[in-house]
This record gives structure tokens, C-alpha cells and sequence, in this order.
């Protein structure tokens, strides 16, 4: 008699690769859509026997958009082979800055949206 065969669940770098095709509504409404990943809002990613946790960290505590970002996470999450169950946990009391943006993300950032400059020395 054969034993089923098991589907070992997914790395932590094919989950972060799902994790690249859900882009942050915010970053969307600049015009220049950016990844969760991209963005920094990823902290951790811990895959065990087929269970996926996924802690995330929000631009803001007033978030209005974690439960878009929570679902197209977990469906995304999801369709890797070997997942049985996805968790989505939100810390809350991180505070996100944009130094934890993937530097190709923050330079397609300032191409669109570059820094004000800041007048030095100005004569009264």
C-alpha cells in the first residue's frame, strides 16, 4: 500500500513572490503601483506544514484599506501549491517609513513625485 503523497508547502520566497502581485491601494491612487513588498509593509513570513502567516505592517494606523489588502493577499497566498490555510496578521504599533520601501520602489516613487525643494539661505 502507497501513502498519499504530501505537497510540501511553499518557501518563504515563492510566498513573498505572491505577496509582489498585490500592489497597495495607496501607492495606486499616486500612479505609481508598488508592491506589498516593495512598499516594506511585509515583516515576516512563516510557512509551516502548509500554514502560511504573513505579518504585515501598515503606511498608517488609519488604514482604510487592510481588508482589500488582507483578501488579494490571501487569495494570492493561496493558489501556491501546498497551502492549506493562510494568516494574515496586522501589527498595528509598527511604524512604517518610507526607508522601508525596496529602493527601486522609492526612486519609481520620486520619478512621478519628487521631494519639494527646500530653499536654503534665502535673501530677505
Amino acid at each position: 500500500m502507497t501513502s498519499p503523497s504530501v505537497q510540501p508547502g511553499p518557501t518563504a520566497q515563492e510566498v513573498h513572490g505572491a505577496l509582489r502581485t498585490v500592489a497597495d491601494p495607496c501607492s495606486i491612487a499616486t500612479g505609481v503601483p508598488i508592491d506589498m513588498v516593495g512598499m516594506g509593509l511585509v515583516k515576516g513570513v512563516v510557512v509551516d506544514a502548509g500554514v502560511v502567516t504573513v505579518e504585515l505592517q501598515l503606511t498608517s494606523p488609519f488604514c482604510m484599506q487592510i481588508g482589500l489588502m488582507s483578501e488579494q493577499a490571501e487569495k494570492a497566498i493561496g493558489a501556491l501549491p501546498g497551502v492549506s490555510e493562510v494568516r494574515i496578521e496586522v501589527d498595528h504599533a509598527a511604524e512604517w517609513m518610507p526607508e522601508d520601501m525596496e529602493q527601486e520602489a522609492r526612486d519609481a516613487l520620486r520619478r512621478v513625485r519628487p521631494l519639494p525643494l527646500l530653499s536654503v539661505g534665502r535673501a530677505s
